[in-house]
């Protein structure tokens, strides 16, 4: 008979898990290391439409670039949540999940990255 495993207990899952955390832990480091706090009203280009030429730079405070740091922890916290449920039902399933969210963590630090140095 074999014996089941738990999420926890996956070496698979764990590892995806882990390389999901450093993800998401080196996206909060760089949003923080480029944010200025000391100027307080400083403006960050928070979007950019193409179609708006010249003018198509949207430019917003501290807050709206925290939004980034929060989206890196929704990502890993629902990735992980929805890997966990699906655990029981299916462990391939439970992988994908997991590693479909890597990929939205990097395009985090991508992109992130790419607005804070247009500063």
């Amino acid at each position: 008979m074999s014996v089941r495993k738990n999420f926890i207990q996956d070496r698979s899952s764990l590892l995806l898990v882990s390389i999901n955390a450093f993800l998401m832990l080196a996206a909060i480091t760089f949003v923080a290391l480029k944010l200025d706090a000391s100027k307080g009203t400083s403006n960050y280009i928070i979007s950019f439409r193409s179609s708006l030429g010249l003018n198509g730079y949207t430019q917003g405070t501290v807050w709206d670039v925290m939004g980034l740091i929060a989206a890196a922890v929704v990502f890993f916290v629902v990735g992980l949540v929805l890997a966990y449920r699906t655990y029981p039902i299916r462990r391939e399933l439970s992988l994908v999940v997991l590693a479909l969210t890597m990929p939205l963590l990097v395009l985090l630090i991508i992109v992130s990255n790419a607005l804070l140095l247009l500063r």
